[in-house]
């Protein structure tokens, strides 16, 4: 019978838990494209979002004796990348100011109607969303980030922040509240400008 990914991630962690950097690198090759893409996510550059993804490899490394499964691997390796993010771009105390929103919002119309519109349109949501979120204050992007991005469950999101389940639901509640706030912001400037 075949094992499923959770199973062979498990045996993978397990080595490298026993210093096998072979299967520690056969897991990170595994999860790169989507820890990438989470990356890529936060800061919109490639070249730093690479960077990002190959610092969070060599702290989990680091750090791997502290992977007590208490929430999926990835869970835990998305904590990583986070804190590693605030460190290394600074982005856990810069919040961008309202004005900026605003930009955002006159950035993402779009006058012209050809084959792109589609995707420029998907690319600037995208960049409006990213603003949003980096306008939340840290406590509350982590949580929405974790929950949406890294699709982990409540627990997990208390177990790897090190917070109950009712501080996780708590500042989820705060922070979709204010999202959908600066949403409908948004939305009524881009009504104004037309």
């Amino acid at each position: 019978m075949p094992t499923s990914p959770a199973d062979h991630h498990a045996d993978l962690i397990a080595l490298a838990r026993d210093g096998d950097l072979a299967a520690f690198s056969r897991l990170m090759e595994e999860l790169q494209p989507r820890l990438t893409g989470q990356a890529l996510a936060f800061c919109g550059d490639r070249h730093l979002a690479q960077d990002l993804v190959q610092e969070t490899m060599i702290a989990a490394w680091k750090s791997l004796a502290r992977f007590d499964g208490s929430c999926r691997f990835f869970t835990w390796l998305y904590v990583i990348l986070l804190r590693q993010h605030r460190r290394t771009l600074g982005w856990f105390s810069r919040r961008l100011p309202l004005a900026t929103l605003e930009e955002q919002a006159a950035a993402s119309r779009f006058e012209s109607v050809d084959a792109s519109e589609t995707e420029n349109a998907g690319n600037a949501e995208a960049d409006l969303l990213r603003a949003m979120l980096t306008a939340l204050p840290p406590r509350h992007r982590e949580v929405v980030r974790l929950r949406f991005y890294a699709e982990a469950s409540e627990t997990e999101i208390a177990a790897a922040l090190g917070i109950s389940a009712g501080t996780v639901k708590s500042r989820l509640h705060h922070a979709l509240t204010k999202l959908r706030r600066m949403k409908e912001k948004v939305n009524q400037l881009r009504g104004a400008a037309h």
